[in-house]
């Protein structure tokens, strides 16, 4: 009787923990999901603005940000194309968003649609587009990839 007793605790025990653990990884994806919706819209807004000061911070010093048009752009390229290059946002829109996650790494998917000029002249974007954030070591999500795709 008292090791049926002792059993019984050791099983309760287990199952508080595995639900307690649980119940805290829910929070810390609940948590994360919003810091990366946080960053996206911090990144959609500097793309918008020209903030090379916020392009910088939040993308990784490993970017590698691939365009549409299979052009594929390291974190300097890319700084000098958003803020000097041909191309400006005027809006950003993202629609059918997905996000999902691995430890420290967040994957976005979603349908960018947007206004802008193309060298002055006016253009509408709609493509579809894969983002990889990151934890880095101090904390913060950085932008390690994205890639564009026609859709």
């Amino acid at each position: 009787m008292k090791q049926k007793l002792i059993l019984v605790k050791a099983v309760l025990f287990f199952c508080t923990f595995i639900l307690l653990n649980s119940c805290a990884s829910a929070q810390d994806t609940t948590i994360q999901k919003g810091k990366i919706v946080d960053a996206l819209q911090q990144f959609d807004q500097a793309m918008i603005e020209g903030n090379s000061k916020v392009l910088d911070s939040i993308t990784s010093q490993n970017l590698t940000y691939g365009h549409s048009s299979g052009s594929i752009q390291n974190k300097e390229q890319f700084l000098e194309d958003a803020l000097n290059g041909p191309f400006r946002f005027l809006s950003i829109n993202n629609e059918k968003q997905k996000i999902t996650f691995s430890g420290d790494v967040a994957v976005v998917r979603h349908i960018l649609t947007g206004e802008g000029t193309n060298a002055g002249n006016p253009a509408t974007v709609r493509i579809g587009v894969v983002m990889v954030f990151q934890k880095n070591k101090e904390n913060e999500i950085v932008l390690l990839t994205r890639q564009a795709y026609k859709l």
